[in-house]
C-alpha cells in the first residue's frame, strides 16, 4: 500500500492533468492507479476541486482588479489628450512639430445625434423583433399537469459536495 506521501504525490499529479487541460481520460487512468477506496477516491477528488475553484476565484478576482486598472489608464489617456488638445487650442496652435512626435489638432469625420427618435422618418427605422421564451412559467405549467405542445420536463444529475 503506498504511503500518504506517494498518494498525495499521486492526486498532486491529477491536479496538474486538470490544470494543463488535459484530456479526462489521462487523469481517469492516473485515479485508477491509486491504491484506495471509493470514499478515499472522492474525498481526494473533492480536494481537487476545491483547489482548482479556489484558483478559479483568484483568477476573476484578479481579472476585475485588471480590467478596473485598464480602465482608469484609459480614462489618464483620454485625460492628457484632452489637456493637450487644450494647450494646443488655448495657444492658437493647431500644429506643433516635436522632437520625436507630432501633434495636430483636427477635426472628426461626422457623427450623427439623434435628439428626438419619434421624428425620424420610417423609412430610416428598423424594427428588431426578439422572441424569448419564458421557461420557469412553461415549467410550472406543466408541474401543474398543464399539456404544453412542443416542450418536455427534464431532469438530470449531478453530484453535491458539502
Amino acid at each position: 500500500m503506498a504511503s500518504i506521501y506517494e498518494i498525495a504525490d499521486k492526486y498532486k499529479l491529477i491536479q496538474q492533468l486538470i490544470e494543463e487541460g488535459a484530456p479526462e481520460e489521462a487523469f481517469v487512468v492516473a485515479l485508477n492507479a491509486i491504491d484506495g477506496e471509493l470514499a478515499e477516491k472522492l474525498e481526494s477528488y473533492a480536494k481537487v476541486i476545491k483547489n482548482v475553484e479556489s484558483d478559479i476565484a483568484g483568477i476573476k478576482a484578479e481579472k476585475e482588479r485588471l480590467g478596473e486598472r485598464q480602465k482608469a489608464m484609459e480614462s489618464s489617456i483620454k485625460r492628457m489628450k484632452e489637456n493637450m488638445q487644450f494647450a494646443m487650442v488655448t495657444a492658437g496652435q493647431t500644429k506643433v512639430k516635436g522632437e520625436k512626435f507630432n501633434f495636430t489638432v483636427q477635426k472628426n469625420p461626422p457623427s450623427l445625434k439623434v435628439l428626438d427618435e419619434n421624428l425620424i422618418p420610417q423609412d430610416f427605422v428598423s424594427i428588431e423583433q426578439v422572441k424569448n421564451i419564458d421557461k420557469k412559467a412553461i415549467l410550472t405549467e406543466l408541474k401543474n399537469g398543464v399539456e404544453i405542445a412542443g416542450v418536455e420536463i427534464s431532469q438530470g444529475e449531478s453530484i453535491r459536495i458539502r
